[in-house]
């Protein structure tokens, strides 16, 4: 292979440069959360999963827009999931792209063998999706949804989805708008974490991380500064 073929091997001390001047033979990802979803009490299981923004989730939206507007991004791609792909529009709009959709990107749907039409308390019960929420939140384990689609399914999936975005584009800043199961099964796996769950992603945080090859080095995680512009509380039934 000659050197002009030959693919340049990052140093990790330039993997982990946050003053880094180039990206080459790297993938710099953006991972956001998208906005605030609008949710209700016992809405069918169909329109949880794919639930729009709220008003709160729009403007935050927005905010994390311009805040990434003088920001170098070469790409957007987001989850086929409303919330995402309009948090991804609202990126990308400012420069001059479109988002591209990955199907890989959806989220853990934890109410997946429940038929869409039924309420998830009418499913469960108050009492018992309370209990599965405090189970959940304890070990930090999305596995304890009794319904939920396969958990190891899902991480090979969203992990092999951002390891094909990033192969696509080295050399180069790219946002993904996703979604908080998915960032945090991304990190975990980056981590070597026993938890799911690793940590508490608010709402259009961003999550930067680099990649070369197999080589994953993480940068920040959870910067949510731009949403105070918009939001001085958060509502803990929809964090």
């Amino acid at each position: 292979m000659s050197d002009a073929t030959r693919s340049r091997h990052v140093r990790w001390i330039d993997l982990r440069n946050p003053f880094i001047e180039s990206l080459e033979g790297m993938t710099e990802l953006l991972l956001v959360r998208h906005g605030e979803q609008q949710l209700g009490a016992n809405m069918p299981v169909g329109e949880v999963v794919d639930a729009p923004l709220s008003p709160l989730g729009r403007e935050q939206a927005r905010v994390v827009g311009e805040r990434l507007a003088t920001a170098a991004i070469d790409a957007v791609y987001c989850s086929p999931l409303s919330r995402a792909r309009v948090t991804g529009g609202e990126i990308a709009r400012h420069h001059g792209l479109e988002p591209v959709v990955h199907e890989g990107l959806a989220e853990l749907d934890p109410f997946h063998h429940v038929p869409a039409h039924l309420g998830v308390i009418d499913h469960y019960g108050a009492d018992r999706f309370v209990e599965l929420m405090r189970e959940q939140s304890r070990p930090r384990l999305d596995s304890v949804w009794p319904d939920s689609e396969d958990v190891p399914a899902f991480r090979s999936r969203i992990t092999s989805a951002i390891a094909e975005i990033a192969a696509a584009n080295k050399g180069r800043r790219v946002v993904v708008a996703c979604h908080s199961g998915v960032i945090n099964h991304y990190l975990s796996s980056i981590l070597g974490s026993a938890f799911h769950q690793v940590f508490p992603l608010h709402h259009t945080s961003i999550t930067t991380v680099r990649v070369d090859g197999d080589r994953r080095a993480v940068l920040t995680v959870n910067d949510f500064a731009h949403v105070h512009a918009v939001q001085t509380s958060r509502n803990d039934l929809n964090s």
